[in-house]
């Protein structure tokens, strides 16, 4: 998607699972709370004792649900050789963060297809357990049972920001041979899921008793508008990878110009583009970073570079895509990246010399 992003602000880290830090968002809680309060109205019907259980059941179970579901992408993505960085549990569900990098079509029909498949597996336990229990521990596992199919099938509507989207992506990707048509088709797809999603919360309990339920309104809006908000930045990302496709390395790379530590700096500054320094072995490990005006022409370059971490090193050549260039941008957070060839610095890469070459993109198209 390499360094290991920092921890999600806010989020407390409750364990491992799969080798993979779990996260729990604190916007979960407002989850847990709806969660509870709906538990408690639907088991305090047969008394406050049932009402209490079931609420603080349901909510178990439906982290169980969706901790098990981020697990399986966790741990499909970890089996196709991905480094997984975390599973958050937040407001929306979750999520799980991973490096994509080297992604294909299939691999990221496995990935997405795995939550859903964890869940299937925890519904059939569910259902199982439910047929030996008794009552009132039947009835729990039977919701058990039902929360994990609910959530299987949710997710496998065919549009993203959903699993199923991301399997339709993939099917996009694999036939046509391009990531950005697939992102596009499973975008639009998932815009027209969203207004169903929608009219299906308002238009079901019209149809059932002749009358409006606001709860039932309330939560297919807020599906709505995160399915809607999902599926439209999945367009516009396809439309940005569409121009990328058309910017190579060469036309973003700045010229870049190996000088000793000690040069003078009066001597780095008529060179056009950046300046990099090696270490003793040729490494690029140093770049000019910008000097006051006032510096004096007879400081060496080495009392002015910031030093660069080695994942901002690329090696590559002018005529290659510029997505590795950028993710490598993208992880370490530098904002440049030195670009090598059989291990000599060549050129620089920065966010404003990719805007500059996307730009030019975009008018040749």
């Amino acid at each position: 998607m390499s360094t290991t992003p920092a921890a999600p602000a806010g989020a407390l880290r409750i364990g491992r699972v799969a080798g993979v830090p779990v996260y729990l968002d604190r916007t979960w809680l407002l989850l847990a709370a709806f969660i509870a309060w709906t538990g408690y109205r639907t088991g305090s019907v047969e008394g406050v004792g049932l009402g209490v259980a079931y609420a603080a059941w349901l909510v178990v179970a439906i982290f169980v649900a969706v901790l098990g579901h981020e697990v399986g992408h966790a741990v499909a993505a970890r089996a196709l050789g991905f480094h997984v960085h975390r599973i958050v549990a937040t407001l929306w569900g979750g999520h799980t963060a991973y490096d994509a990098t080297g992604a294909t079509a299939g691999r990221t029909a496995l990935v997405a297809l795995s939550g859903p498949a964890v869940n299937a597996v925890l519904a059939a336990a569910g259902w199982a357990a439910s047929l030996t229990l008794g009552y009132p521990a039947g009835a729990f596992a039977y919701s058990f049972a039902w929360l994990n199919g609910v959530l299987a099938v949710f997710n496998l509507l065919p549009g993203l920001p959903l699993d199923g989207g991301a399997a339709v992506q993939a099917l996009v990707w694999g036939v046509t041979g391009r990531r950005d048509r697939g992102l596009l088709v499973a975008g639009w797809v998932g815009r027209v899921v969203a207004v169903v999603v929608g009219l299906v919360f308002v238009g079901g309990p019209l149809l059932r008793s002749g009358r409006v339920d606001l709860l039932d309104v309330a939560i297919g809006a807020v599906l709505t508008w995160v399915l809607w908000s999902g599926a439209t930045a999945a367009v516009r990302r396809a439309g940005v990878e569409r121009l990328l496709d058309t910017v190579r390395v060469g036309d973003a790379a700045e010229p870049a110009h190996v000088l000793p530590a000690d040069t003078p700096f009066a001597v780095a500054r008529e060179l056009p583009g950046l300046v990099v320094c090696a270490d003793e072995q040729g490494h690029p490990t140093l770049v000019l970073a910008a000097a006051p005006a006032d510096v004096p022409g007879t400081t060496p370059v080495g009392a002015l570079v910031q030093r660069i971490p080695t994942e901002s090193v690329v090696e590559a050549e002018p005529t290659g895509a510029i997505g590795p260039v950028l993710r490598a941008m993208s992880a370490t957070g530098v904002g440049l990246v030195v670009l090598t060839r059989a291990g000599a610095p060549w050129g620089v890469v920065t966010g404003r010399s990719v805007e500059a070459a996307a730009g030019r993109g975009h008018r040749r198209t």
